[in-house]
């Protein structure tokens, strides 16, 4: 098994790097060595390049002018709610976004690219879920990224592509700006002293904290790719817990006495259960989760406390 050594001196691109993974990621692949640039739609800087992922032309150039070798593709729509607003926007972004990343990645002989993918394209299976499962999406959001999913194992199936696609659970941590998604919108309601808002609240989910996610992306980016068909690895914890178990244990932590603000009707199309087994990744990839729902949550209101500069 390769260590995070093997990284040293790699080139390795990022899409979407300035998102909340995006720059948790390459902040410890520079710590290992290795040379980082990334592609962002709004940013540019020395190393990240402002570049839609939907140009496909320029990501070619860019990955022959760079000389890559491995490249992580973060770019791209990742919040369920945008696909329910936005469906045309979320299934061209993340679909023709993917495609032109396979596409280049093959014309330019890249030794591994790293394509995540979502528990959510399990849908409606029995938990938890196993890597094997066949997919049965519902909403855009998951249907995009079930898309995104299948189409990379065909590149790489056949083209002989070095593709990996790890499915997470819900990320969660410091620097997560997006307030549409459940944890940092909780939090900063609840620093703020405002009642946080739950939908139904009986659903079943599992977190998974930055730092054991970027662990699993080192794991990726560090393996050797002759790994036959093992390609696809289910990265989660063994905490489950109900959505509304979760907004009063943020309130507890966060030294708040605050109701719940109740929206009865619940989400539509939502899945009462999601979480995976991660035994494959524990035994191929000697990966597992060191970050407690506990530990995670007051490093993580630790951080938003700072941020909102709130006491």
């Amino acid at each position: 098994m390769n260590t995070i050594q093997s990284l040293k001196n790699k080139i390795i691109l990022i899409t979407g790097i300035t998102g909340f993974v995006g720059s948790h990621l390459a902040k410890k692949l520079l710590s290992s060595g290795a040379v980082v640039f990334g592609t962002s739609r709004t940013h540019r800087s020395k190393n990240t390049f402002k570049l839609s992922v939907l140009n496909r032309s320029a990501l070619s150039k860019l990955l022959k002018k760079l000389n890559v070798s491995i490249c992580i593709h973060l770019g791209g729509v990742s919040i369920v709610q945008t696909g329910q607003t936005s469906p045309y926007h979320t299934f061209k972004t993340n679909i023709q976004g993917t495609l032109n990343i396979l596409e280049c990645c093959r014309q330019n002989g890249l030794e591994k690219v790293i394509i995540p993918s979502t528990s959510h394209v399990y849908g409606n299976n029995t938990v938890p879920y196993l890597e094997d499962y066949p997919p049965k999406p519902s909403r855009p959001y998951e249907t995009s990224k079930t898309a995104t999913d299948i189409i990379s194992q065909s590149y790489a199936e056949t083209f002989d592509l070095p593709v990996f696609i790890p499915r997470f659970v819900n990320i969660y941590g410091p620097g997560d700006l997006n307030f549409e998604r459940l944890i940092p919108k909780t939090i900063k309601n609840a620093l703020l002293d405002r009642p946080p808002t739950m939908w139904g609240g009986k659903v079943k989910r599992s977190f998974l904290y930055i730092d054991d996610a970027i662990d699993a992306y080192i794991k990726l980016a560090s393996l050797k790719p002759q790994l036959g068909t093992n390609r696809i690895f289910n990265f989660g914890t063994g905490e489950v817990i109900t959505i509304e178990a979760l907004i009063k244990k943020i309130i507890k932590l966060s030294s708040k006495k605050l109701v719940i603000k109740r929206i009865e009707e619940g989400r539509e199309h939502e899945i009462p259960s999601q979480y995976v087994s991660w035994k494959k990744a524990k035994r191929i990839l000697k990966w597992e989760p060191k970050v407690s729902l506990n530990a995670g949550l007051k490093k993580t209101i630790h951080w938003y406390r700072k941020f909102l500069a709130v006491s």
